[in-house]
């Protein structure tokens, strides 16, 4: 139809140009060409544009609907958040592998209009962990989104935290870091390249190796890279942490259902408890006022102490030969020097040492037990206080002592170990300061679980996941 009426057009236009001189025609032939060219190409093209409209308007369609599901896994996402925070004991439930109605992929909610969606919320592959994945879909149901978001709830990150620290003897710290809120002191024996050590003022020492830091100038950190840092003072990032708060409330009320709860100042030798646990909930000792443990003893749980608390003489055997598994992490805390190299140095100032071979300080490497545990480069396995690493024996480079105590520790007071005092677990000192002297020491549990009144949650990552339809 269109070439017809094109072909008609043209038989005119020549018909006009034959009565026109020979420089007119053929001006008028090229204004033909022109035209024939120009309606040729609107009609190849007016289709094309056809095509390209209709396509438009189904892929902004489609966009639209993909945009509403993305939407709608965010709003999954957050609303999931809000329900893990709305109380500490919804993190509890979910982190300890169960679920709460309506989070747990079971119910579809509509208060957005175009769509609905769902949220699964469970525990995640790590301790203190919690994985959230919000599925959207729009109203037309063709269109799916999901996002995963893992979350993390703030936990025990420290073999001993407290307003300061002071180190002395022969007391050493394994397998976790030290954290102070002020200054952090080393002295004798207990003044090593290990553990990790983070401070909020200065860090300083006396014996084998010199002050890590005293100017609250930059640089605020050891002169070595990631990771073989050692030491960060003045709170240089990452930084020191508050101390959590345990629910205190929550922790008493289970001391008075155990019949371990005390108002007095105590003085408790020679005490002998392996229960752990009183049904499912951690055994807890809880003392207002002053309490001093001394003797051979061994016992675990959760010992809160208000006032201030003391450790003297060592531990029970064979109660407290325990074998754990150290923390997959030990190894960091071991990258310049290790227990069986203990004292190793070099002349100079640290920053020139060379730390990365003999007989210079030197830190983990494939060779086993090269501090408590260690099972090859970056790796632990089962470790006996007593007897060693259970697949080699060896001891890693420390003293066999059996455990004086195994488990949480909180001290509203002052923290004092002395003797052979020797706790797997983590020490928390909220009044006074932390002084651990003579042959002692403190192996951190990574594992910890503790009820705090703070329910302080920090995502770890987000990102789209492939969607489960519903």
């Amino acid at each position: 139809m269109e070439f017809t009426k094109i072909k008609t057009l043209a038989l005119k236009l020549k018909s006009s140009a034959s009565c026109l001189p020979p420089s007119a025609f053929q001006k008028g032939q090229m204004a033909i060409v022109m035209v024939l060219t120009t309606l040729l190409f609107l009609l190849i093209m007016i289709p094309v544009i056809e095509m390209f409209v209709k396509n438009e308007a189904k892929w902004s369609v489609k966009e639209k609907k993909t945009t509403l599901a993305f939407h709608l896994a965010e709003a999954a996402v957050d609303r999931g958040y809000w329900k893990l925070i709305e109380n500490s004991d919804n993190w509890d439930i979910i982190s300890n592998g169960g679920t709460i109605a309506g989070y747990a992929n079971d119910k579809d909610y509509s208060d957005i209009e175009g769509g609905t969606y769902r949220i699964n919320i469970s525990s995640g592959e790590n301790v203190r962990e919690v994985v959230i994945i919000g599925t959207g879909k729009d109203s037309t149901n063709n269109e799916y989104r999901a996002i995963k978001a893992i979350y993390q709830k703030q936990g025990v990150e420290a073999a001993i935290h407290a307003p300061s620290i002071a180190v002395t003897g022969n007391m050493n710290i394994h397998w976790g870091p030290m954290m102070s809120l002020s200054s952090l002191d080393l002295r004798g024996s207990a003044n090593e390249l290990y553990p990790r050590k983070y401070s909020r003022g200065a860090i300083t020492a006396n014996g084998t190796y010199p002050d890590r830091d005293t100017n609250p100038n930059s640089p605020n950190k050891g002169p070595q890279s990631d990771p073989y840092i050692e030491w960060w003072s003045y709170n240089e990032p990452p930084g020191v942490p508050d101390i959590l708060e345990p629910d205190t409330s929550y922790y008493m009320q289970l001391a008075k259902n155990q019949g371990y709860y005390y108002t007095s100042n105590k003085v408790i030798n020679n005490l002998v408890d392996t229960d752990c646990m009183v049904g499912s909930d951690p055994k807890v000792r809880f003392f207002e006022n002053n309490v001093r443990f001394g003797g051979s003893k061994y016992f675990c749980g959760v010992l809160i102490v208000l006032g201030d608390l003391t450790f003297v003489s060592g531990g029970k055997d064979p109660q407290g030969a325990i074998t754990v598994t150290p923390p997959s992490t030990a190894w960091k805390e071991y990258q310049l020097n290790l227990p069986i190299n203990n004292g190793a140095t070099e002349s100079g100032d640290m920053s020139t040492w060379n730390f990365f071979s003999a007989p210079a300080p030197y830190g983990d490497t494939s060779a086993p037990d090269e501090y408590p545990g260690d099972a090859g480069y970056h790796t632990v396995s089962d470790y006996n206080f007593v007897s060693g690493r259970v697949a080699s024996g060896d001891l890693g480079g420390v003293q066999s002592r059996p455990l004086s105590f195994k488990g949480y520790i909180y001290v509203g007071g002052t923290f004092d170990a002395s003797g052979t005092t020797r706790i797997y677990g983590a020490v928390q000192v909220a009044g006074g300061g932390a002084v651990g002297s003579g042959a002692g020491d403190i192996f951190y549990d990574s594992s910890l679980e503790v009820k705090t009144v703070s329910n302080a949650i920090s995502r770890l990552s987000w990102y789209e996941i492939k969607p489960t339809e519903f």
